[in-house]
């Protein structure tokens, strides 16, 4: 299975040949959607799921950049 294809992937929730005018705000969505479905299929509860998507979304406003640029010193 390629990498791809790995359940949760954001290469799952994008589309080939569409243009994004903010590529990476719709490569940051896809993750945190394929975060969600992975988190969902363990069946983790709403409250939980929830928490750790506004986590992930407060830091990033916080960092002021995605969570690939994060860096040790952002922590």
């Amino acid at each position: 299975m390629g990498l791809s294809q790995v359940p949760g992937s954001s290469r799952l929730a994008l589309v080939d040949g569409v243009v994004h005018l903010d590529e990476e705000r719709a490569v940051f969505e896809a993750m945190l959607a394929g975060r969600e479905r992975q988190q969902r299929s363990r069946m983790l509860g709403e409250a939980t799921v929830r928490s750790r998507e506004r986590l992930v979304r407060r830091f990033t406003e916080f960092a002021e950049c995605y969570p690939w640029a994060w860096m040790p010193s952002d922590l």
